[in-house]
């Protein structure tokens, strides 16, 4: 009996210990787009490259009952404009029952919900700013118990710009102005044990915020710059801004508070240095990283991350930059962008792509080449841009090269594929012709999009499984 006793102390040790060191790379995916992937061919992607969890960018509400039984895990999002809607014990009680209890007895697997999204932000999402965050946190928490549904981690993300700007992360602490609410948050974080969610995005941090050398930001930074703190020295971004972090959670009295990284990628556009062979060598490098389970200086051990993201969004608001668009791992017709390995094998491959995309016919909108009246070129280029995806189009982006009339079409184009080809989507005041041709030119790709969510769901005469 006691030999008995002893093995399964020694199992249950084992098992902890395993706990211990698991991580995981999940992913990110966002809703943003003009013509949405079938929500049944991103479970199928998620499975085929074997992607555990997935972190949704909105609630998922009309959506996320496709995922049950999949047993990937998932993370919802209160947006910061939805917290309104659980701003009472009555009001949280129905958010929770509708957008997290009954998907989960339909056998969906939700492990996690962010209330708010980079609410004290005073960069990307400043004009989102929200107070209520906190105490809607606090009743998302108590409502989660009173449901029995106390295994679920009741969080909030937040961006590098709730830290002070600072060259060490040893001087890293979090903005005066927001102290009271962000230790407010931490104090709740603290008690429900829930990590500190960061998303981080180091090709904005070395560029913009701390004006490094670009290659600062990749993992095998070949730069030779680097950064010494007292005894450690820095040679990469992400090691530098998880301990900024740790530092500020230090200061503020929580120096063993888990960070879980919610999201962190690459741009592929409309951004300089956003391009498809950065991004590959940055995930290559990241993911590297995160397999050896080294971690940081302050923070050795294993990671979790989720990366950002899935596919692009050409509706996302680009009021920080066009690259806010193109953070895609894969582009908005489902197919891969680069190579990239989940399964942190190293292995040199694309990912799966994803099956059963149903395209738009191959047919562009092109503008016809007359400059007589420059007034209605231009009036009608501004017009398609305003309602369209013309981020390529920006300086350092891939259609930047453009001849005059290129772009014109290309916004002529942009314009035409987001109402689906509509015939008189071309028209521009008798400026735009319809042509079968591609008139895609060297790196600069007028792309035909997807049939939208709603139109693949029946397509010719069979219901489609969404």
């Amino acid at each position: 009996m006691k030999m008995r006793v002893k093995m399964s102390l020694m199992c249950f040790m084992v098992l902890i210990m395993a706990t211990q060191v698991t991580s995981f790379v999940g992913i990110t995916w966002g809703r943003q787009q003009t013509q949405q992937l079938v929500p049944s061919m991103v479970v199928d992607l998620l499975l085929q490259n074997k992607i555990p969890q997935l972190r949704l960018m909105t609630s998922g509400y009309d959506i996320i009952e496709i995922f049950s039984g999949t047993n990937i895990s998932l993370s919802v999002t209160m947006g910061n404009q939805f917290v309104w809607q659980a701003n009472r014990n009555d009001l949280a009680y129905v958010w929770v029952n509708d957008r997290i209890k009954d998907p989960i007895n339909k056998g969906v697997n939700i492990v996690e919900v962010t209330v708010g999204s980079e609410p004290f932000s005073n960069t990307f999402l400043k004009e989102a700013n929200n107070n209520q965050v906190v105490p809607v946190l606090k009743l998302i928490r108590e409502t989660l118990d009173d449901m029995k549904l106390g295994h679920i981690r009741a969080t909030t993300g937040h961006g590098m710009d709730v830290l002070k700007v600072s060259k060490f992360p040893s001087e890293a602490d979090f903005r005066d102005d927001i102290k009271k609410p962000m230790l407010e948050s931490l104090e709740e974080f603290n008690r429900t044990g829930v990590p500190f969610v960061l998303y981080m995005f180091p090709i904005h941090f070395v560029k913009e915020i701390m004006n490094y050398t670009m290659e600062f930001a990749f993992m095998d930074n070949k730069s030779g710059f680097k950064i010494v703190d007292g005894n450690i020295t820095y040679t990469n971004a992400v090691e530098l801004m998880i301990d900024s972090l740790a530092w500020a959670l230090k200061k503020a009295g929580y120096p063993d508070m888990k960070i879980m990284i919610g999201q962190i990628g690459w741009p592929t556009d409309g951004y300089p240095h956003a391009n498809i062979k950065n991004a590959e060598r940055f995930h290559k490098g990241l993911l590297k990283y995160v397999s050896s389970k080294k971690g940081t200086p302050l923070r050795p051990g294993p990671l979790d991350i989720y990366l950002h993201s899935l596919s692009d969004e050409n509706e996302f608001r680009t009021i920080f930059g066009t690259f806010q668009r193109h953070w895609g791992i894969y582009r908005a017709d489902g197919n891969p962008k680069y190579k990239i390995d989940f399964s942190l094998q190293d292995r040199d491959e694309y990912p799966t792509e994803a099956k059963g995309i149903v395209k738009m016919p191959n047919r562009w909108c092109k503008f016809n080449g007359d400059t007589s009246n420059m007034y209605l070129v231009n009036k009608n280029y501004d017009l398609a841009c305003k309602t369209a995806d013309c981020t390529r189009l920006e300086k350092g982006a891939s259609c930047d090269g453009l001849k005059f009339e290129s772009r014109i079409s290309y916004a002529f184009n942009a314009f035409f594929q987001k109402y689906k080809q509509s015939l008189e989507k071309c028209d521009f005041d008798g400026l735009g012709k319809i042509v079968a041709t591609n008139p895609s030119v060297e790196n600069c790709e007028f792309p035909i999009e997807i049939l939208a969510f709603q139109d693949q769901i029946v397509q010719n005469g069979m219901v489609l499984r969404i």
